[in-house]
């Protein structure tokens, strides 16, 4: 949807053929309450900036520099007078034909200001994070989401525009009444069009849900989470062996919600998802949007957070993370006690040495090591999150139990021959194991 003003860049289809070179900048807080997480280096996060930048096929980042600002970025101009001529130079210099300022969101009126500056179009993050989301989507479900995340965006700008242009105009009566008349009529027609998506979302879910054909209720959930790039598709394809997974280096390769399974030790078998990385300074009402995405992180019996210690913002790209899985509704709970945090990359030049880290499993997707050591970890979690037990029954030969257990894959050893009966150590949950009982009680057998 276009706004019809250059100066308030959406990324929207009036941009979809042009290509764009960018001047990124970001504006570091020196002090103050709006200065970043201590664990959070400028310079890390201006790379961050351009790599996101390039990600996009009709973006080049030309040019990319810190610039301070004092308290906030509140300021209608992000910067003072000063800096603003060093950046209008800069922009000059690197021939650039747009303005990346790496903050979460920009206003209306502070993109319409920095135009009017520097006379190019402006993006922030949210913007190039939002054109990323379009050019990887590859379902309804992502796409829909998408446009879901659009919405609260496209409504904070018409509010502002609308209501420019209306006080522009002192020869309209009663102007105040026609504003609301206006800004009401829009603002209906993107409620319906968000009631829309959200039973379009609903219809693309359950047909997704059915399409991918898992499966037995009584299958573990793993989520594997982490910041965008860690490697968790990697992780999945080394876990399951799932032929169609194709890792890439590459930011947000992953939008939609991939299911895959693999039988543990247990004989458990488990369902691992590979979905959407986080991202550090994204609002709240985008993470909202792919609510249908990131639900199974909720109810997920066990999440594996996934953290590439080669990455020297580790420990911040960590902050994110957690601070994300909070804002869509995971417990701590659940982040203290399901939760197993994996180190990703050890093979890597400059990843940290285990000595800086604690409680945490230590691994290579690409060479396989450590991967022994979590998937132990990852069947005692899982059996303490199902709440399994190992069941020792002592079967005649004969017994029609034996036939029902092989058929059910509850069998992982081969059982223990001892006379005309054999042993089996059988793993189930609460549920299985009243629907046994309930099956064989006929037969008088109990467990041993």
């Amino acid at each position: 949807m276009s706004t019809g003003r250059p100066e308030v860049a959406t990324m929207s289809s009036k941009f979809a053929n042009d290509r764009w070179s960018v001047l990124v900048v970001h504006p570091k807080v020196r002090w103050g309450s709006g200065s970043a997480s201590v664990l959070k280096q400028a310079d890390r996060q201006l790379e961050e900036a351009v790599a996101l930048v390039n990600n996009l096929p009709n973006m080049i980042a030309v040019d990319s520099l810190i610039m301070p600002v004092d308290y906030n970025t509140k300021r209608k101009s992000v910067w003072a007078s000063g800096n603003l001529e060093k950046l209008i130079a800069r922009r000059e210099t690197a021939r650039a034909t747009a303005l990346m300022v790496n903050v979460d969101v920009l206003s209306p009126s502070q993109q319409e200001e920095l135009f009017r500056i520097f006379e190019v179009p402006v993006f922030d993050r949210y913007n190039i994070v939002l054109s990323t989301f379009k050019e990887f989507a590859r379902t309804d479900e992502a796409r829909i989401q998408i446009a879901l995340a659009e919405i609260p965006y496209i409504k904070h700008r018409i509010h502002a525009l609308a209501s420019k242009r209306l006080h522009s105009r002192p020869e309209v009566l009663h102007i105040e009444q026609q504003y609301a008349e206006v800004e009401g009529d829009l603002n209906e027609i993107l409620r319906k069009k968000e009631q829309d998506l959200r039973r379009d979302l609903k219809e693309a879910t359950r047909k997704s849900s059915e399409q991918s054909g898992y499966k037995n209720s009584s299958d573990a959930v793993v989520a594997v989470v982490g910041y965008t790039n860690a490697g968790k598709t990697s992780l999945v394809k080394r876990l399951t062996g799932a032929a169609s997974l194709n890792p890439k280096d590459q930011l947000f390769a992953t939008l939609d919600t991939t299911r895959h399974v693999a039988k543990l030790p247990s004989g458990r078998s488990a369902v691992f998802t590979d979905t959407i990385g986080f991202l550090s300074d994204l609002p709240m009402h985008l993470i909202s949007a792919f609510e249908a995405t990131l639900a199974h992180v909720k109810t997920a019996d066990v999440i594996i957070h996934l953290r590439d210690v080669s990455n020297p913002d580790w420990k911040a790209q960590e902050e994110d993370v957690v601070a994300t899985l909070k804002s869509i509704g995971v417990a701590n709970n659940v982040i203290d006690e399901r939760m197993i945090t994996v180190d990703n990359k050890i093979d890597k030049e400059g990843a940290i040495v285990a000595s800086e880290t604690c409680n945490s499993v230590r691994i290579s997707c690409k060479t396989g090591e450590g991967m022994h050591q979590l998937i132990d970890i990852l069947n005692e979690k899982v059996s303490m999150a199902t709440k399994c037990k190992t069941i020792r029954l002592r079967l005649d030969v004969r017994s029609p139990v034996i036939e029902w257990l092989y058929h059910n894959e509850f069998v992982v050893v081969e059982p223990v021959a001892d006379g005309n009966s054999l042993i089996f150590d059988v793993v189930m949950n609460e549920s299985e194991i009243g629907r046994f009982r309930k099956k064989f009680a006929h037969l008088r057998k109990k467990p041993e």
